[in-house]
Parts: C-alpha cells; sequence; structure tokens
C-alpha cells in the first residue's frame, strides 16, 4: 500500500492473504495459525492505515488484559514509529489520530465486558490471542459490535479444536467472514 503524506510517499508491503483487512465487505476477518506468521504486525499496520485514512473508532481487546502492557498498544505505537505517521498522538495508555480523529481503546473482555457491553459506535474490534475466549464473552462482544458496516478482526494461534473462535469462525464459517489458510504467502504490495 502507498501511503502519502504531506507529500511524502511511503511504502508499505503486505502478505497477500492480508490485503482483506481492507475489504470492507467482510464482518469477520479471521487469521490463524503459525507463530512468527506476522498476523499481529500485519493488523496493525492495516488498522493504523484505515485510521489515517477516515475516523474510526477501534476496540482492541483479548480475553485477559489487566494492563495496558497486556494490549495491543505497544505493537500500534511500533507500527506508527516505523512509518512515521505524524497524525498520530501516542500516550502511555491511548492512541488517537489528530487529523481523523480516529480512537484506538484497549480493554479486556473477562474484567471489563459489562463496560464492553456499553460502548457505542465501534466500527473495528481487534481480538488479539482469541484462542483464549470464551463463549460467553464471544456472546457479549458480537452483538455489540453492532454499528453498520462494523467489522470483528480474530488473530489466534488455537491452542486445541475446540477453542470457540476456532469453531464459530472457522469450523462453522458464518455468512460475511474471511478466514486465512494455516500457511504463510510472499509480500504483495498494497
Amino acid at each position: 500500500m502507498a501511503k502519502k503524506e504531506k507529500g511524502k510517499k511511503v511504502e508499505i508491503k503486505f502478505l497477500e492473504e492480508y490485503e482483506e483487512l481492507f475489504n470492507e465487505d467482510w464482518r469477520n476477518i479471521v487469521y490463524h495459525g503459525g507463530r512468527y506468521s506476522g498476523k499481529s504486525r500485519q493488523v496493525a499496520d492495516a488498522l493504523v492505515i484505515r485510521g489515517d485514512e477516515k475516523k474510526l473508532r477501534i476496540l482492541c481487546t483479548r480475553e485477559i488484559q489487566k494492563t495496558i502492557k497486556d494490549s495491543v498498544h505497544k505493537l500500534l505505537k511500533d507500527s506508527i514509529e516505523r512509518y512515521d505517521f505524524r497524525d498520530y498522538l501516542v500516550t502511555h495508555d491511548s492512541i488517537r489520530n489528530t487529523a481523523t480523529d480516529t480512537e484506538f481503546i484497549f480493554i479486556g473482555l473477562h474484567h471489563d465486558i459489562n463496560q464492553i457491553k456499553s460502548m457505542e459506535g465501534i466500527d473495528i474490534c481487534w481480538v488479539e490471542e482469541a484462542q483464549g475466549v470464551t463463549d460467553e464473552s464471544i456472546d457479549v462482544l458480537t452483538p455489540t459490535i453492532r454499528k453498520p458496516g462494523s467489522q470483528l478482526i480474530f488473530t489466534f494461534n488455537r491452542f486445541t479444536e475446540l477453542d470457540p473462535v476456532y469453531v464459530r469462525y472457522v469450523m462453522n464459517t458464518p455468512p460475511r467472514t474471511f478466514r486465512s489458510e494455516e500457511h504463510t504467502s510472499e509480500l504483495q504490495s498494497h
């Protein structure tokens, strides 16, 4: 993907299968398999790019997240710094784009499920380490992310065939769901 900023053009390479992160037609996007395959980094890069293009409210979560260190905050910060996105304001516990007003919110599912239930206007929800997410958390999260056109992105390395996210989104793939295969692809320019 080419990103222009004040006359500056940055080329960002994505694995071909991760180009689906820019396809707003998907309700669910699921990347699973292989440690060190770049899933989390590719999602972080895509969300930073998307948030630089238009106003988005992005919830970043996982089942257990007691502190900001347990979140993807650092991964997003690293992406912003790596590609020199100057419109992002990164603080200890928040990330906001000052030009588009995109905001990243970091909350754990297990301890903050009631807070998540009351959230409005989430455009994208990224569930990292989704292999640990319970059926109960999915049952609350899915209808909460209800804004028209909203998306759920799940990244994980499954523990078992019975991991709830694996069962619901890979084994029994719902309509409007993109799911990756358990392999990596060659880098493609996006």
